[in-house]
């Protein structure tokens, strides 16, 4: 694609093999500044997104919008639903049929974290039904949001993917997020006043623990509730260092495969809660989704209170 391919429309669509995707629902809305992108989301069956403008740009800006979108919708959705089909249209200066190879060269080049991982697959993962919340604020504080997250949310996303990392190198990616989240949170909010990610005396630890006290009282009640709560923050700084040393070296207590399994998933629902919390998303919308989701984490194959128990011995 080395010429300046612009046009004026891009259209996706997406579809999952395993079930239908609900609706109908219908939204638009426009997004933008210096140049003003009209956008139309639908969904019945399956799932189109329209991305238009009223004279020609560029299709990486197009596409570039699009991703943004794709995105947050999947903080809403708890995974990406699968591109099936990506058009560019309306050019002033090329054909529909030339901009076909543009379209295809780039679904061939999307990362590989557009592929979400089996678990994320769970309906009970879906928190927030987009057509309640989409609009031109919401995709502002996001643009914004995700501009400052930056590398972190990509190692959220590679976190949640489809992708070869043994869970409990996930697991311990999702850990890692901690310190990072915790500056995001202290420059966006009045939370954490105290703790300085990085400086001495305030550990991932620290920061775990403050996370979860603050956003994870409902993902993680079962832990907080125990007298082993100390002992779990433990077990998941353990998990992130010890990918960092050989097995003699290794800390104890940490987690296993199963129970890596476990708390990736629970992590990345704190992490989805605390992005909404500051996107300003009425929790309202998703409280009781969320309570439902943990629920089923919780009775799991008894996983957490095996863990827990073991805890404590």
């Amino acid at each position: 694609m080395e010429r300046s391919f612009i046009c004026k429309c891009l259209t996706a669509v997406y579809e999952e093999k395993q079930f239908v995707l609900r609706g109908p629902v219908h939204v638009q809305f426009d997004i933008g500044k210096e140049q003003l992108f009209h956008v139309d989301i639908e969904q019945r069956g399956i799932r189109s997104i329209k991305i238009s403008t009223d004279s020609d740009v560029s299709i990486f800006n197009l596409n570039a919008i699009l991703s943004k979108i794709e995105r947050l919708l999947m903080l809403l959705d708890g995974r990406f639903i699968q591109l099936k089909e990506m058009k560019f249209s309306k050019s002033d200066v090329f054909t529909d049929d030339l901009l076909i190879p543009c379209a295809q060269d780039l679904i061939a080049q999307r990362l590989s974290y557009f592929c979400s991982a089996d678990f994320c697959k769970n309906a009970l993962y879906s928190l927030i039904d987009f057509e309640n919340i989409f609009t031109t604020d919401l995709f502002s504080k996001w643009d914004d949001l995700l501009d400052e997250l930056g590398v972190v949310h990509q190692m959220f996303l590679y976190s949640v993917s489809d992708s070869k990392i043994t869970i409990d190198v996930k697991c311990a990616f999702l850990v890692e997020l901690a310190e990072p989240i915790v500056e995001v949170v202290k420059e966006r909010t009045y939370y954490f006043a105290s703790l300085e990610p990085g400086s001495r005396g305030t550990t991932l630890k620290n920061c775990l623990d403050a996370l979860i006290t603050k956003y994870g009282e409902e993902i993680f009640n079962k832990e907080l509730s125990s007298k082993q709560y100390n002992q779990f923050l433990n077990a998941l700084v353990n998990s992130r260092v010890n990918i960092m040393h050989v097995k003699r070296n290794q800390r104890k207590p940490a987690l296993t495969g199963e129970q890596s399994s476990l708390y990736a998933q629970k992590l990345s629902l704190l992490y989805r809660r605390i992005l909404f919390e500051l996107l300003q998303i009425n929790d309202s919308l998703y409280l009781e989704k969320l309570k439902h989701c943990v629920l089923s984490l919780d009775t799991w194959h008894s996983i957490s209170d095996d863990f827990l128990s073991w805890l404590s011995t």
